[in-house]
């Protein structure tokens, strides 16, 4: 794994250093497509300045895995206990990245199980599979609005996202509030490769 430590707001001693690099390091042993050379783990660790809170620390891991993204983030008390819960967070989610079974690549093409997958399948293999099926669903159609129109729907419906078509970009958007009660956007695009 490669590391990158980003601070904002604040300085990080070595003692601290330490311990975010021992905490996610061991993650490693939790899947070896996690401990490959080629993971980039990105940690970023912020103030934050909510008078609303006590939680004065971000910590955000970010972890590049072969045909994957695992990451998670965190608002803490101290950068310490800002780490532990974020290392018990992509714990959870390495044992899922672990346990799928199908993946596709950047292109789009499937990912064959690999062979240590395939044995535990087998082993499994008695119990029956469990169909994954919605249990409802629901078209719209979707107006183009603006961010502003956007976040005001959001407000006025009490949701924490809004899902739209964002007429300045002619994209699909998701507005969402934050813990911090500002306001995030996420912008998606076709990837035509």
């Amino acid at each position: 794994m490669q590391f990158t430590i980003h601070e904002k707001g604040l300085k990080l001693n070595d003692t601290q250093r330490d311990y975010i690099m021992e905490k996610v390091d061991h993650l490693k042993t939790y899947s070896d497509r996690v401990n490959d050379e080629s993971t980039q783990v990105r940690i970023d660790v912020e103030m934050n300045k909510m008078k609303t809170t006590n939680k004065n620390f971000t910590v955000q891991i970010t972890m590049f895995v072969p045909n994957s993204v695992i990451r998670a983030e965190v608002y803490s008390t101290s950068i310490e206990e800002g780490t532990d819960l974020a290392v018990e967070k992509l714990k959870k989610q390495i044992e899922r990245y672990k346990e799928k079974t199908n993946r596709r690549d950047q292109s789009g093409k499937w990912i064959p199980a690999s062979t240590l997958e395939e044995i535990s399948a087998e082993a499994v293999q008695d119990k029956p599979e469990a169909v994954v099926t919605f249990s409802k669903k629901k078209s719209f159609t979707l107006d183009p609005m603006h961010e502003e129109e956007a976040i005001e729907q959001m407000e006025l419906l009490g949701h924490q996202f809004f899902a739209f078509y964002n007429a300045d970009s002619e994209r699909f958007n998701i507005a969402y509030k934050r813990e911090d009660q500002t306001y995030g956007l996420l912008d998606f695009g076709l990837n035509r490769e």
